[in-house]
């Protein structure tokens, strides 16, 4: 364990836990890597022992290799301060410390590193950037999809862990992984999307999504996602007021009492309840729609407005399947110019806009997903006729 110097401050008690030991055989941990955790709430600090191979820490790291040949005693390395506020995250250290290693699966499972928690992530991704190099995907991607399939892809997301999830999807280019959390936030989500680190990192500010890969397009999903909702409960409205006012006298109280019902289980004026409200959150209070009034005439009475609800539940519902990681690859410009090739690429295929994606997803996902010129996007959509693709297809 190693030594603290006196200091001022409110006393921190410390704990060691048990040693963790990383090389095949025993004779091999010539090195011992000290993690001195950060402080938890109860002020104790917990300290694990990591025995490795000092040939592959210095074979495999520079930063390590430096570190070493800088110790006095080369058998002994330290990560972690001495202050309350200072500390080592030790599952993203292990999950650095067992791929400079080159363990296989099944240690990496007994070491229990395909469940440690979601900032654990977040740290092993910070330290291989920082400490290694830029191939995080290349070297950690492996374990990152066996994690997520054990940790994420049943469980229930919540903004918080949406927020949280995304990065490191994008990172290892996961695209069930950022589909799935990038459709939940722009859902579930209330007012302006924002991405966000799990609660407690406080590593580097650059460990972040270029906002227009993320930020940027979420927010505009949830833009049209309320426009859909939006149209889909108001086209009647708006088609009677501006032809069907001179058929009856009962016009205005059948559509004054549809809008009253939508008001009443709080999912209209659609643009007022999203303020405070996420789109799931409104879609779902439409179950509770009841038009309970009889106009006079036959042409009122006949609209269905449980119908055009119930559509405008399945519209906005189906609208949206989340950011698809492949179309915003394929959208990037490769140069100043943009050939044939470039639109032939990005083109639906028999009216399918995921053919050559790992997800399944309609047109306005290839539309958020966009990431090149707003007027060849456009014109890829508009095709040959010049006429605009419907947003269904």
């Amino acid at each position: 364990m190693p030594a603290f110097a006196m200091r001022k401050g409110p006393a921190v008690s410390l704990i060691q836990d048990q040693d963790i030991v990383l090389t095949t055989e025993p004779a091999l941990s010539d090195l011992t890597v000290t993690i001195i955790g950060p402080a938890e709430e109860d002020g104790a600090k917990h300290i694990t022992d990591i025995l490795v191979a000092s040939d592959a820490c210095k074979k495999q790291s520079p930063y390590l290799n430096t570190l070493i040949g800088k110790e006095p005693n080369h058998t002994e390395l330290t990560f972690g301060g001495e202050a309350k506020d200072e500390g080592e995250d030790k599952e993203g250290t292990l999950v650095w410390l067992a791929h400079l290693h080159d363990l296989p699966e099944q240690r990496l499972r007994d070491l229990g590193l395909f469940e440690i928690s979601l900032i654990g992530v977040w740290h092993a991704i910070s330290m291989w950037s920082t400490r290694q190099d830029g191939k995080v995907k290349e070297k950690l991607g492996g374990w990152f999809n066996i994690w997520y399939d054990k940790n994420m892809a049943k469980a229930d997301l919540t903004v918080p862990i949406a927020q949280a999830l995304a990065y490191p999807c994008y990172i290892f280019d996961h695209a069930a992984g950022y589909a799935r959390v990038t459709k939940y936030l722009a859902y579930e989500h209330v007012g302006h999307i924002k991405e966000r680190p799990p609660k407690g990192f406080k590593g580097p500010k650059q460990l972040h999504i270029n906002e227009k890969m993320f930020v940027g397009p979420l927010n505009r999903a949830r833009g049209g996602l309320r426009n859909t909702l939006h149209k889909s409960l108001y086209s009647r409205v708006g088609h009677i007021l501006r032809s069907g006012t001179s058929s009856c006298s009962c016009w205005d109280a059948a559509i004054g009492r549809y809008q009253y019902a939508l008001t009443k289980c709080n999912a209209w004026p659609v643009d007022d309840v999203l303020n405070y409200s996420s789109i799931n959150q409104v879609v779902g209070r439409l179950k509770a729609f009841d038009y309970d009034y009889t106009p006079k005439c036959a042409r009122c009475r006949s609209i269905d407005w449980e119908t055009i609800v119930l559509k405008a539940r399945t519209n906005t519902l189906g609208y949206f399947n989340g950011m698809c990681l492949d179309c915003m690859d394929r959208s990037k410009p490769r140069g100043e110019t943009l050939d044939n090739e470039y639109e032939d690429h990005n083109k639906s295929v028999d009216g399918r806009w995921d053919t050559k994606c790992r997800i399944k997803h309609g047109q306005p996902t290839w539309y958020i997903s966009w990431l090149g010129r707003p007027d060849i996007r456009e014109k890829i959509l508009r095709g040959p006729d010049g006429y605009r693709v419907p947003d269904d297809q």
